[in-house]
């Protein structure tokens, strides 16, 4: 038998009344099972879900994976194919400027491709808790023809501190008036959450036995609780 906090996730020691990480009450009553698999009988449960492994969602990942590869190999060597075909056909670009030109192009190209890999490889997922949430009220000048314009915008700010220590941010903008944030109304101070950088929703909250609505962390769309599968994409829900 082991004890998990409910507020942060935090295991618990046996006789501890109080959980050293977020200072919630402990409850007397022992869970068995793992930080990762504890349920909840009403609404959601708690405890990180498993379904990251599972088929539909693994199959997802790979055919993700696939499509991007199959992208940069078409989209990387294109613009350097075009300038040197240009360089014969036309006496307007030399072959050395189209090797320059055209090959820069392309290594830009495939630093990006490259850059996003980097950025959705599951390695770099990480467990930990909200600390703070602030929205800011921004502008900025940007160029019109030739005029200046002010452009208004609020920027939606969730900090994080992992398990490791590190403190993240999660940033979302958007012009005024037409704000629609995914994260934000979703995720409150102290909700323990999973960081999963190869889905589209990225943030799994521990506890999720007070809320309604679940989020598809395939397609994004909010789910009744209650659903085992998501109402648009049809795939597993994180519950």
């Amino acid at each position: 038998m082991c004890r998990f906090c409910s507020q942060c996730g935090e295991q618990l020691q046996d006789k501890v009344k109080f959980c050293p990480s977020c200072g919630n009450a402990a409850s007397e009553k022992p869970t068995t099972g793992t930080a990762d698999t504890v349920d909840f009988t009403t609404g959601g449960s708690i405890g990180f879900s498993n379904r990251i492994n599972a088929p539909e969602i693994v199959e997802h990942i790979k055919k993700s994976k696939r499509s991007a590869r199959g992208c940069a190999f078409v989209v990387v060597p294109l613009p350097f194919i075009i300038y040197v075909i240009v360089s014969f056909v036309s006496d307007e670009v030399k072959t050395a400027d189209a090797l320059v030109f055209g090959g820069g192009i392309s290594v830009a190209f495939l630093l990006f491709y490259l850059l996003s890999c980097f950025i959705s490889n599951a390695k770099r997922s990480w467990d930990g808790v909200v600390t703070d949430k602030r929205i800011y009220n921004k502008t900025k000048q940007v160029r019109d023809d030739d005029r200046w314009d002010t452009e208004h915008y609020t920027e939606y700010v969730i900090t994080f501190r992992t398990d490791s220590g590190k403190k993240t941010r999660s940033v979302e903008r958007f012009d005024r008036g037409r704000d629609d944030p995914e994260y934000y109304p979703y995720l409150g101070i102290g909700d323990r959450v999973r960081y999963y950088p190869q889905l589209s929703y990225q943030y799994e909250k521990y506890d999720k036995s007070h809320d309604s609505k679940i989020p598809c962390m395939l397609c994004k769309t909010f789910n009744d609780i209650h659903n085992d599968k998501c109402e648009s994409c049809n795939t597993p829900l994180f519950k």
